[in-house]
């Protein structure tokens, strides 16, 4: 049975109609839909009509949701019940009573299980004409806009897809495989525990409390606030990345925007940064890097490969070996542990300091063409060769040993600590 009901509030009159004849069948599951539409017909304010559609469907914990809407926002929550129900809210808004009717006419949803399948979608028949709200002192002074909300009640363990244009999504915990994809608007999650969740966001924000595992994209605005994730994939466009704990490995992408912020990874790590500052706080597995046109700074790392351009490096406690190739600015490592058997390092117009712990014991090659070597008390050093340009030396750190540090440069500088 479908429901309509007209409602005014200045200069009023009531209108009720029953309709009958509403009940569907879909794949043998019987669903209602239930549509109400309100109307607002006060003198001087905009126009507002309103209507509802809410259907649902039988579910076993294989079934697909697919979720397509525009120009509202789409909000998952979840239940105990075998069943997906989905509650929609359409409003339309107009200064005209003529065209607010268009507009609330033009939008339908589609609804229908075929097979594993349910796919629900917004359809708007016409979006001509200028859309959107001005506001003065504020006051409304214009409006002409089409609001369709999606409250959709379903199991946390289904396949979930949502493709929300112009709006929010929003969901708390959740079990399934999920795939998200926002435009020009927000994405905020709780714990998504699956090993398969692909999640696309432009033009908006996305803040999720934890992954599993995941593959984000997220272009333009941002930011993208991680709480925690397992093993991430991630490629980012003019946004900041925020992430607190990487439980597992990581592969990160980052170009311009606000940076890179990470507290800590447990695993390893494969970044390319272009245009982008890099601020990691503990690298404890490998970790290799591309980094061109931004700082790289990271306070503790395990074995390291960085081919940096045009970027300062910064690295505090160095656990593992290094191999380093740079060309311009300035490279500085503060504690090189005993853990680095092997430190390499290439490039051009650097200003190079590398700091050793007391019980660092290595020996060492510097070979430097335009630039200087200077060094402190725990480092011995001869001139191996020399010519007007090119000096080579060599020498050892603490006792010296097996562990062997090489540096070559054209230009810049070079001190031991």
């Amino acid at each position: 049975m479908a429901f309509i009901a007209g409602n005014s509030y200045a200069q009023q009159e009531q209108l009720v109609s029953v309709v009958t004849g509403d009940t569907y069948a879909s794949n043998n599951f019987n669903v209602n839909a239930h549509v109400t539409l309100s109307q607002d017909i006060q003198t001087g304010a905009d126009g507002e009509r309103s209507k509802s559609f809410s259907k649902s469907f039988s579910v076993d914990n294989n079934d697909k949701i697919n979720l397509n809407n525009q120009y509202g926002s789409v909000t998952i929550k979840t239940w105990d019940k075998k069943e997906v129900k989905i509650d929609v809210d359409i409003k339309a808004y107009s200064s005209s009573d003529s065209d607010v009717q268009k507009l609330i006419d033009a939008v339908n949803i589609d609804a229908a299980k075929n097979g594993d399948v349910i796919t629900v979608k917004t359809n708007m028949a016409d979006r001509s004409g200028r859309y959107g709200r001005s506001v003065k002192n504020g006051v409304t002074t214009w409006r002409r806009e089409v609001k369709i909300n999606y409250v959709v009640f379903m199991p946390a363990v289904n396949p979930l897809s949502v493709l929300q244009q112009y709006g929010n999504v929003e969901l708390g915990n959740f079990s399934g495989p999920t795939s998200l994809k926002v435009q020009y608007g927000n994405l905020v999650a709780g714990n998504l525990s699956n090993g398969n969740n692909y999640i696309n966001v432009q033009y908006g924000k996305c803040d999720i409390q934890d992954l599993n595992a995941a593959v984000i994209k997220h272009e333009y605005n941002g930011p993208v606030t991680i709480g925690a994730v397992g093993t991430l994939q991630l490629e980012a466009e003019y946004v900041g990345v925020n992430i607190n704990t990487i439980r597992k490995s990581a592969d990160i992408k980052v170009q311009y925007g606000k940076g890179l912020t990470i507290g800590a990874i447990g695993g390893n790590l494969l970044l390319n940064a272009e245009y982008a500052k890099v601020n990691i706080n503990t690298v404890k597995g490998n970790t290799v890097v591309k980094q061109a046109y931004g700082d790289l700074n990271i306070a503790s790392a395990g074995k390291i490969g960085i081919n940096a351009e045009y970027s300062n490096v910064t690295l505090g406690t160095l656990n593992g070996d290094a191999n380093i190739n740079m060309d311009y600015n300035k490279l500085s490592v503060s504690e090189i542990t005993p853990a680095c058997r092997n430190f390499s390092f290439d490039g051009e117009y650097v200003s190079i300091g590398l700091g050793f712990a007391d019980r660092y014991n290595a020996n060492f090659n510097v070979s430097t063409s335009y630039a200087g070597f200077k060094y402190g008390a725990n480092v011995t050093a001869s001139l191996a060769s020399k010519d007007e340009e090119d000096k080579k030396y060599t020498g050892k750190i603490g006792s010296g040993g097996t562990a062997n540090v090489s540096v070559k440069t054209e230009y810049g500088s070079v001190t031991f600590k």
